[in-house]
């Protein structure tokens, strides 16, 4: 197969010429060179090819320059790119019906087994701990933590995973060269540094409504299986879940309070057979993998209280996962309210403490 790459990325950027059509072909005519250049007649022969889909194709040729993403490219030197026809391609990936043409990289995708975790932007204290715990205990035990870098559960995963020193994937939504949404900016660069940024969408493609549930698949596609932490019905978690059904992975449900909209997804999910997840150890058994001896039971995320003063130690001993009020505190330490202040500011900034809305503190895993 020829793997001219400047073909590649100049059929991955016709409109309206997805990445099924785009395999057919490839299968039909034996290279992207000759896919690009063939004749309008021989194409309605191709799968998935009718007489219209043939002209949107030559009409959608002609608006593309065959060398503008090449040149695009070269000014960007941390930029990868792999092509179905590349070994590097990810084999997961590769195998599901509709896998992208070509993957836009910056970092690199560890070759071991992957998980992907997702879930509502906009979560409760509650759906955020958990994803990151789950991340962490997981990234700890081995696994890549994949997840789409949004705000809320996707940026708690991708956190969990990087704070055991483990490695994440973000799959972005828009071209590598736009970090979105702009606050994971040194999230982003985290990232690199232990796994890798990817998107199939050509550098300088811009975020939008359709870009974020057609990369889903990817997310689902490079991942054993899908953890959904918190989403309603129509949430871009549960268009990743049932992608991830259609591809033959697992997917994994948090429950969450039955009075919350956001639980909605994954009491459906749990109602239709996914499996509900309490901790690590249930991934592991529908995985039907063994848990490593040295982390039986559930892993307790061990911090060093060593860099605490005395008088934020007693805050920490204090503070729980559920949220405690601010004007609680100097009952419960015996502290006066400016002091209990500034140790808090202190300890959200060394990672132990959360702040809440209204004022509500709780302990950090």
């Amino acid at each position: 197969m020829d793997n001219s790459l400047k073909y590649w990325l100049a059929l991955n950027k016709i409109k309206d010429i997805g990445p099924v059509l785009i395999k057919s072909l490839i299968e039909r005519f034996g290279s992207a060179e000759a896919a690009w250049g063939s004749d309008v007649d021989l194409l309605k022969d191709v799968s998935g090819f009718g007489s219209i889909t043939a002209k949107a194709f030559a009409d959608g040729r002609k608006t593309v320059a065959v060398d503008e993403e090449m040149l695009i490219l070269s000014k960007h030197k941390d930029v990868k790119v792999f092509t179905l026809a590349d070994k590097e391609y990810p084999g997961n990936l590769k195998n599901i019906y509709d896998p992208p043409p070509v993957l836009y990289l910056k970092g690199n995708i560890p070759q071991k087994k992957a998980i992907a975790i997702v879930g509502t932007r906009s979560a409760s204290h509650y759906g955020l701990e958990v994803a990151e715990r789950l991340a962490f205990e997981l990234s700890s035990l081995g696994f890549t933590i994949v997840s789409g870098m949004a705000e809320g559960i996707d940026t708690a995963a991708h956190k969990g995973a990087l704070r055991a020193e483990g490695s994440t994937v973000a799959v972005f939504g828009c071209g590598l060269d736009i970090i979105f949404p702009p606050s994971n900016q040194e999230l982003a660069v985290e990232i690199v540094e232990k796994g890798a940024l990817v998107s199939e969408f050509a550098l300088g493609t811009p975020p939008d409504k359709w870009t974020f549930p057609k990369r889903n698949r990817i997310i689902s596609g490079l991942s054993l299986g899908v953890i959904v932490v918190e989403g309603n019905y129509d949430s871009g978690a549960m268009i990743t879940a049932k992608q991830a059904l259609d591809q033959g992975r697992e997917v994994f449900a948090v429950p969450g309070m039955i009075d919350n909209h956001k639980s909605k997804g994954p009491h459906w999910l749990i109602k239709q057979g996914a499996k509900l997840i309490e901790s690590v150890e249930d991934i592991f058994e529908e995985l039907r993998m063994s848990m490593p001896e040295v982390r039986s039971g559930q892993i307790k995320v061990k911090k060093d209280f060593s860099c605490l003063s005395e008088k934020e130690l007693v805050l920490v001993q204090t503070l729980s996962d559920e949220p405690v009020h601010i004007d609680v505190l100097p009952i419960k330490t015996k502290l006066p309210i400016h002091e209990i202040s500034g140790l808090l500011a202190q300890l959200e900034i060394k990672g132990f403490v959360r702040q809440l809305p209204g004022k509500n503190f709780i302990l950090k895993i």
